[in-house]
């Protein structure tokens, strides 16, 4: 099999290499993005790992789901050269594409590789059944999931385990067989995981960096939905956490702790069981992390240094084509008061920021796409043919309207440049 990545002329023999397994669904509406802002987090940290391909399961949505999710993602931000592998789905045989590979790479650096499991652990437990000394070959398993008490969070809401349940026999037979496992439980990751809305988009929302622009634009969806449903103004990045452990485990204090790992607790609660040691089956590190502010800065750090590689993407909003400076007006205008399309249209044309004769099929479709990038929400009122839609700009689209303001400057340099160049040819 042909090795991804590690024959890279240059390459760096001290990172890490990591094999990512997740269950990303990010781009899907109403879906978490946790599991997305924890690959771009290592993604932004080249210096430390060497992502050798990523595998997909299912939790948050389908294995199919996940790969989608992360085929997009990574095409859209100039990294499709990393592989990424099918899993199976739940009820199927745990052998896949991604267990092969997972055993592959365990073969191919035996005590070198990291794995990293951020959803359910199907695609590890495929590779033990292919191959049962698969663990011996792994240096590293690093585990977001499991709890070791109820977990509440945004006042005292109960929430329910993440990960560890999905696949209790899985789970149960990866505790009990794997080496060197660090768990970060939901517990452990309450405390440092929360990302205030405001403090998310003013940290990333810069003109000057597609990448912050990328992902505030891309995960702000999130914040909408936990505002509906908790009524909260913060969303929780858990699996970034995991994947921080790896490269700085500084940040966290080791606790070796015995678990007494039962299928039946796994599959009820994924209640991991910390009893006396010779109550146990198992020796698990349960890392605490020491910080929540130095642990994020690092986060905050990682994305803003992805490097985007993409030629089309314009996640700055720098407003690179005049056919774009539609944007900015529909920002500002929305940014007074939510309206419905008919009007805004008729308000833009008032305030002079459209021609009289825009092509009304045009502006409706940036609407349409401007919603869909998270500059604009809207709900519909009323039903059938008097049925219309009221757009409200959002907090992304607000950071947005105010990056725009760079570009329009730098805009009006540039035309009065054209216009004299045009005007020196009379």
């Amino acid at each position: 099999m042909m090795l991804p990545l590690i024959q890279r002329k240059g390459y760096n023999k001290n990172m890490k290499k990591l094999i990512i397994d997740t269950d990303n669904t990010m781009g899907i509406e109403g879906r978490p993005m946790d599991d997305a802002l924890a690959i771009l987090y290592l993604l932004g940290c080249p210096e430390d790992v060497e992502i050798l391909g990523i595998c997909c399961n299912y939790g948050n949505g389908t294995s199919a789901e996940s790969y989608d999710s992360n085929i997009r993602m990574l095409n859209e931000t100039g990294y499709s050269n990393i592989p990424v592998y099918t899993g199976s789905e739940i009820g199927e045989d745990p052998v896949s594409d991604s267990s092969k590979f997972i055993l592959d790479m365990a073969n191919a650096y035996p005590n070198e590789l990291v794995y990293l499991g951020i959803g359910s652990l199907g695609n590890l437990y495929g590779a033990y059944l292919e191959d049962n000394t698969v663990f011996d070959k792994i240096s590293q398993i690093v585990l977001m999931g499991g709890i070791t008490e109820p977990l509440f969070i945004h006042d005292g809401q109960a929430l329910d385990e993440l990960n560890f349940s999905v696949n209790a026999k899985a789970t149960t037979c990866v505790l009990t067989h794997g080496k060197n496992i660090s768990i970060i439980t939901g517990n452990n990751c309450l405390p440092v995981s929360a990302l205030p809305k405001n403090e998310f988009l003013d940290n990333l929302c810069s003109a000057d960096n597609p990448a912050g622009m990328y992902i505030a634009q891309k995960c702000g969806y999130r914040f909408r939905i936990k505002e509906i449903v908790y009524g909260a103004d913060s969303s929780n990045c858990w699996d970034v956490v995991a994947a921080a452990y790896i490269n700085h485990p500084e940040k966290f204090i080791d606790v070796i702790t015995p678990c007494n790992i039962t299928e039946d607790q796994i599959r009820d609660s994924g209640f991991l069981d910390p009893v006396h040691e010779e109550e146990s089956n198992c020796l698990i590190n349960i890392p605490v992390p020491r910080q929540r502010v130095e642990l994020q800065e690092l986060f905050y750090a990682s994305w803003l240094k992805l490097k985007m590689s993409t030629n089309d993407a314009n996640f700055s909003c720098k407003g690179l084509y005049l056919d774009k400076l539609i944007q900015p007006c529909v920002l500002l205008e929305l940014s007074k008061e939510p309206c419905h399309g008919f009007l805004l249209l008729q308000k833009l044309k008032e305030d002079g920021y459209v021609a009289e004769n825009l092509d009304p099929t045009g502006f409706y479709r940036n609407l349409k796409k401007m919603e869909m990038d998270g500059y604009l929400t809207s709900e519909t009122e009323g039903r059938g043919p008097k049925a219309r839609k009221t757009f409200t700009i959002t907090d992304f689209g607000c950071h947005a309207l105010l990056n725009w303001r760079d570009s329009l400057d730098n805009y009006q340099v540039f035309i009065s440049n054209v216009v004299k160049g045009i005007d020196s040819l009379e």
